[in-house]
């Protein structure tokens, strides 16, 4: 669905770890995520229109399109819901609270299956207003990543002030930080310094 559209999915910052972006679609869920850059504290949603301009951006909303204030806030809340769930797959734990926070802020979207004549079969968004339409979109990300066993590799960095999602491509996916170089290193010496005070 956005293969190939990096950079038409805007980010509030540069991946600390250079690491090559979510494949397929994918890239919509760990874009919306990284809206929020927790150590510059830039937000792209920070407003209803500064969220309409990044969905305008994303090619999610037809250029001129607003949101409501209860869309708004429906969009952070969607994007912080994600979040926390991708916080469960680095830590590599269940969080049956993370995952229903997750399924109420997708519930607004109808989704169908679309079947084209070569026998193929999707899932689309059903909806006709454009931000629920949105909300389908994500939801089918989503969707498509877990049938492709993608959904579990992106992490969110547990890196203080960071939550910085990136895609973990190691053969084992076990990588918990954005940048060893960047959080990893923070994290390594704030232990060193936490037995030296010990």
């Amino acid at each position: 669905m956005y293969e190939g559209n990096e950079d038409m999915l805007p980010t509030a910052g540069d991946d600390p770890g250079s690491r090559a972006p979510a494949p397929g679609s994918l890239r919509l869920v760990q874009a919306l995520v990284n809206t929020l850059n927790a150590e510059t504290g830039r937000d792209l949603l920070g407003t209803a229109a500064e969220a309409a301009r990044w969905l305008t951006a994303a090619r999610l909303m037809p250029v001129g399109s607003r949101l409501t204030g209860a869309e708004h806030g429906a969009l952070v809340k969607l994007r912080e819901a994600i979040r926390q769930v991708l916080s469960g797959h680095t830590e590599r734990r269940r969080d049956p609270e993370a995952a229903s926070r997750l399924t109420t802020a997708l519930a607004a979207c109808r989704l169908t299956l679309a079947v084209d004549p070569l026998g193929g079969a999707r899932l689309v968004s059903a909806d006709h207003d454009p931000f629920s339409r949105v909300i389908g979109g994500v939801a089918v990300a989503i969707a498509e990543a877990a049938t492709t066993g993608t959904w579990a590799r992106l992490k969110c960095c547990p890196g203080k002030r960071c939550g910085w999602a990136f895609y973990d491509r190691s053969a084992s996916s076990r990588s918990r930080w954005c940048s060893m170089q960047v959080c990893g290193a923070r994290e390594k010496m704030r232990a060193y310094r936490g037995r030296r005070v010990g």
